[in-house]
């Protein structure tokens, strides 16, 4: 599993493979049940690379409601901020599912950094994707109605897949989070989206039409 968190991961994967075998040898690998936090306030000094399986970030507001901030998949990683020095203060990793994580300590990161500075441009190309991520994230929140902003999700994802029909990737509840609603709303969307012809539901798979 070492070898498949190293090659996975874009962060890495474009290194001569010596470099990634030393990668490998700093990485500690550990299963996570459907539920369980990987990185919370109190222990946040690991980059989290999710090997197999997927995760979300979320942060808690004033009245402890969960605000999610990222989705991670196979080949997703987190915590980059936290290993330069960042406190952080409000900010869990929570497997979504069964899942292999890998974790790479902050001291050993940042040894690597200074012997592979090609990291460094690597990592900052990867932040610039997430920083996107981010963005269309902020635009779909931005829309009024939470079914145009259902379908903008579904259409994207879609597009991401390449293919029209496929199993959601997220519960309803996360994805009610993701989209600032709550669930009993989504499935409404839902039900709506469905009368008007745009897509199919059976559970979590969905049929763009």
């Amino acid at each position: 599993m070492a070898e498949l968190c190293v090659h996975l991961v874009p962060l890495f994967n474009a290194l001569p493979i010596n470099d990634q075998m030393q990668i490998e040898e700093l990485v500690h690998h550990q299963n996570y049940q459907n539920g369980e936090l990987v990185m919370d306030p109190t222990s946040s000094n690991n980059l989290v690379i999710v090997a197999h399986g997927g995760a979300r970030l979320y942060t808690l507001d004033e009245n402890g409601r969960e605000n999610i901030t990222q989705i991670l998949k196979t080949g997703d990683y987190a915590g980059e901020n936290w290993l330069f020095g960042e406190a952080n203060t409000n900010t869990y990793v929570e497997a979504t599912e069964n899942s292999d994580i890998c974790l790479l300590n902050r001291n050993d990161f940042l040894a690597l950094m200074k012997k592979k500075p090609e990291l460094s441009i690597q990592l900052l190309e990867q932040n610039i994707i997430k920083v996107r991520a981010m963005h269309k994230q902020i635009r779909l929140l931005s829309l009024p109605k939470v079914e145009d902003r259902l379908l903008s999700y579904l259409q994207a994802y879609a597009k991401q897949v390449n293919k029209n029909s496929f199993t959601l990737p997220l519960k309803m509840k996360d994805l009610a989070l993701y989209l600032g609603t709550t669930p009993e709303t989504l499935s409404r969307k839902f039900v709506l989206l469905e009368k008007q012809g745009s897509l199919k539901r059976k559970l979590r798979h969905i049929d763009l039409l």
